[in-house]
């Protein structure tokens, strides 16, 4: 079984000249080519799906500038168990000069 791996067919010489892509290679191309397209028209009707209002962050408030509140009765995180006190923090409460 070695000896049948070893034997290699005989080398000639390619002429370069002589060599062309060929039919198969060509229809690869064009379909990729024409996949291409229609995933490109594909983007193109999705994103015309999306309904975009480059007002609408201008107008909501984010998370962060919501000041906490105080004297909630759920458990932060979510946690089991008896609820503890909530005690206000003045520092919290009053503003920065």
């Amino acid at each position: 079984m070695t000896r049948l791996l070893t034997i290699s067919p005989p080398m000639t010489e390619i002429d370069p000249n002589s060599v062309k892509p060929g039919w198969v290679a060509l229809l690869i191309v064009l379909v990729l080519g024409g996949a291409t397209v229609l995933l490109w028209r594909n983007m193109g009707k999705q994103l015309k799906r999306i309904d975009f209002d480059p007002d609408a962050g201008a107008r909501d408030r984010a998370p962060s500038d919501v000041p906490p509140t105080t004297g909630n009765s759920v458990a932060p995180g979510g946690a089991a168990g008896p609820a503890a006190t909530t005690t206000t923090n003045a520092a919290a409460e009053t503003p920065d000069k």
